[in-house]
């Protein structure tokens, strides 16, 4: 009876340790990146250049990524500890302390969150669609006068870049809507951050808007004079 009972209750204590196995969640550690980005996943080891990093795919996978240390700012486990990997070092372009680099990524962070920059996409479409309209308008010949009939220009090629330029012209305000904390505002570090972000977003979006419609454009100007014959 004594056996039969240990046996039972060691059967018992198994059970609870697979269950426990199978309805752990994915334990979550979050990674910053002195670039801004955060990442989500579970720390699997590290040695003196890199961390490996298990990062959970949407198809319930799990990848393993390796990041070098030097771009590693911090890692927070799942009990709220954090350890600091960033370290002062002007000699390797570590300039800013720790203190600095912590509002220098909180800003790039927000700004990741906060600034999509989907406003500057359509207007580099619009300045894109615009300049290249305009660029491939027939005025000299009356016959062929009309948008697609004249051949694109220097200035359709130029157009993306001219766009990521004017539109994407970088400026330092923070706005208090875009900002985690109002009191990260007075802090210079932490609008440098956000900047970094903001700004190559402005940048990024506007080519991509006027890359997008200029590409569009010329492909509907080629298909049109294939088929439009005009002396």
């Amino acid at each position: 009876m004594e056996k039969s009972g240990i046996k039972f209750h060691a059967f018992f204590v198994l059970k609870i340790l697979l269950l426990g196995i199978v309805i752990t969640p994915f334990s979550q550690d979050s990674l910053a990146l002195i670039t801004g980005k955060s990442l989500n996943g579970e720390l699997s080891y590290e040695d003196q250049q890199f961390l490996y990093f298990n990062k959970k795919l949407a198809d319930d996978k799990i990848k393993m990524i390796r990041y070098p240390l030097r771009l590693i700012y911090s890692l927070t486990n799942n009990l709220n500890e954090t350890k600091i990997y960033y370290k002062q070092d002007k000699a390797n372009g570590n300039n800013l302390s720790e203190n600095q680099m912590k509002m220098f990524v909180l800003g790039e962070q927000d700004a990741f969150k906060s600034f999509n920059g989907k406003f500057h996409f359509l207007l580099g479409l619009g300045f894109g669609l615009t300049t290249s309209l305009i660029d491939t308008y027939e005025f000299k010949n009356a016959t062929c006068k009309g948008y697609f009939n004249d051949s694109p220009s220097f200035i359709s090629i130029f157009t993306p870049f001219l766009s990521s330029v004017i539109i994407g012209f970088p400026n330092r305000r923070v706005r208090k809507i875009y900002a985690s904390d109002s009191d990260y505002l007075s802090n210079n570090f932490y609008r440098r951050g956000f900047n970094r972000v903001k700004n190559y977003r402005k940048t990024s979006s506007a080519f991509r808007g006027g890359l997008s419609s200029v590409v569009t454009v010329l492909v509907t100007t080629f298909i049109h004079q294939k088929n439009n014959f005009c002396p």
